[in-house]
C-alpha cells in the first residue's frame, strides 16, 4: 500500500509535460518557456515564442490559421513588400501585352530601319539599272548617228540630231526618276508619323 501511495506523489512531482505546436519539444510544466499564443487548445496550446515568431516572419501575418485568432502578446510581423512586388509584374505583364494589342500595321524602331533598308536597296538598284539601260541606249544612237547618218549631214546636223535623240531618252528618265523619289519620300515620311503616333500612344498608356 505504501508504494502503491508513492507512486501518485512521485507522477506529480514530474508535472504536465508540454510540447510545442511548431517544433514539437516536450518541456515539463514547471520548466517550461512556453505560451498559450493563441485561442487554440489541447496539443495546439503551447508554443515557444521564438517559434511563433518566425511563423509570423515567414508567413507575414500574426493570424493563427486554426483558430483565426491573433498571436498575443507583442508578436510582430515584417513590413509587406508586395506592393512594389505586384506593380513590377503589373508593370510587365503590361509590357507582354503590348504588342499582342498593338493596331495592325503598326511598326516599332527594327521593322522601320528594315523596311527603310529594303527601299533604299530596291531604289539603288532600280536607279542602277535604269542609268546602265540608257547609257547604252545613248552609246547605240550615237553609234547610230555617226556610222548610217555622217555621209549625209555635217557634223553639226550630226550632233544636234545625237543632242535631240538624247534628250527624247533622258527627259523621260529624269520623270520617272523624280516620280519614283516622291514616291519613296511620301512612303517614309508616312512611316515616320506612323512611329511617332505609336510612340506617343504607348507614353501616355
Amino acid at each position: 500500500m505504501e508504494h502503491e501511495e508513492e507512486l501518485p506523489s512521485s507522477s506529480s512531482s514530474l508535472g504536465y509535460l508540454m510540447q510545442c505546436r511548431i517544433c514539437h519539444e516536450e518541456e515539463n510544466e514547471g520548466r517550461a518557456i512556453m505560451e498559450s499564443p493563441c485561442g487554440c487548445s489541447g496539443s495546439l496550446k503551447y508554443a515557444h515564442r521564438g517559434c511563433v515568431q518566425r511563423w509570423c516572419d515567414e508567413k507575414g501575418s500574426t493570424l493563427c490559421e486554426i483558430c483565426l485568432q491573433n498571436f498575443e502578446p507583442g508578436y510582430t510581423m515584417p513590413p509587406k513588400k508586395t506592393r512594389a512586388i505586384e506593380t513590377a509584374v503589373t508593370i510587365s505583364e503590361h509590357e507582354d501585352m503590348q504588342p499582342l494589342e498593338s493596331p495592325e500595321g503598326s511598326i516599332d524602331g527594327a521593322d522601320y530601319t528594315r523596311c527603310s533598308y529594303a527601299a533604299d536597296q530596291c531604289a539603288t538598284w532600280c536607279r542602277s539599272l535604269a542609268i546602265t539601260f540608257t547609257i547604252m541606249l545613248l552609246a547605240w544612237h550615237l553609234v547610230a548617228v555617226v556610222t548610217v547618218e555622217a555621209a549625209d549631214h555635217c557634223a553639226f546636223s550630226l550632233l544636234t540630231m545625237y543632242l535631240l535623240r538624247a534628250a527624247g531618252i533622258l527627259l523621260p528618265l529624269y520623270v520617272v526618276m523624280r516620280l519614283i523619289r516622291i514616291v519613296q519620300n511620301g512612303q517614309r515620311q508616312y512611316r515616320l508619323q506612323l512611329l511617332e503616333d505609336q510612340r506617343r500612344n504607348a507614353s501616355t498608356i
